[in-house]
């Protein structure tokens, strides 16, 4: 498979992507920075394809061991070898309809980017899209139980998706988990959220909250030639500068 050699956090970590379809990006980066963990902690990555979310997350949290669960043989040879150096992450073949019955109720943190889309009529994109945004056969209450059953009691889960799916991801957790707390993403201040971050704790009926949003881009000034650019605290998160703290 043809890939390419694509920075991250200012060059800090390396990662090989397909250089055709989908390459991981802004999203990955965001749910990785999101997760904060206690060291020797174990956290897993439901469909976890080049294996970029548990490169950058490591970065950030090296005393946690970390598994990541794919189907894809291109992704699955693609991530084992970008993770070959990592001591702390490990790649298992295999699909989130069957998670093994020893992951039952066996990790601290389950985090997942689902794919955005149940159909592929939802969404016009060439087929190497297809897999990394078109749910084949498969839900997001499917992905969400899966989280579930791999947490132990208490454990935390973490997902990033499109921000109109708010209502199903609350569904699918109701009486299951609380404590949410609601990331909203926006592109410009002024315009809705289109990501959330939800964050969840299984087994617990804490309070939830929203938080406040982070917008990612400042419009370019009228009347000036500069371009738009991040915004301040996402141009942080981006580079591996500062974390997106949901506690």
């Amino acid at each position: 498979m043809p890939y390419l050699d694509v920075k991250f956090f200012d060059g800090q970590v390396s990662v090989d992507q397909p250089s055709e379809g989908y390459r991981a990006g802004t999203d990955a980066i965001l749910l990785a920075s999101s997760l904060d963990a206690k060291p020797g902690e174990h956290i897993l990555e439901l469909g976890c394809g080049t294996g970029v979310v548990m490169l950058l997350a490591n970065h950030h949290l090296p005393h946690c061991q970390f598994t990541g669960l794919e189907k894809s043989q291109d992704m699955l040879a693609l991530s084992r070898s970008n993770t070959e150096n990592a001591d702390t992450i490990a790649i298992v073949e295999g699909s989130i309809r069957r998670i093994p019955k020893d992951w039952h109720l066996k990790y601290d943190q389950v985090v997942a980017n689902p794919p955005y889309f149940d159909n592929r009529q939802a969404v016009r994109m060439s087929d190497a899209k297809e897999s990394a945004f078109v749910n084949k056969g498969l839900t997001l209450d499917d992905w969400i139980g899966a989280m579930l059953l791999a947490l132990k009691p208490r454990g935390i889960g973490t997902l990033i998706y499109r921000a109109d799916g708010l209502e199903k991801i609350c569904c699918a957790l109701a009486g299951k988990a609380g404590r949410l707390r609601i990331q909203p993403i926006h592109s410009y201040s002024d315009t809705p959220a289109k990501r959330i971050i939800v964050q969840f704790r299984k087994s617990v009926k804490s309070e939830s909250a929203l938080l406040p949003g982070l917008v990612m881009h400042e419009r370019a000034k009228e009347n000036q030639r500069s371009a738009e650019k991040y915004a301040p605290e996402a141009a942080k998160i981006l580079t591996g500068k500062s974390r997106l703290m949901l506690s």
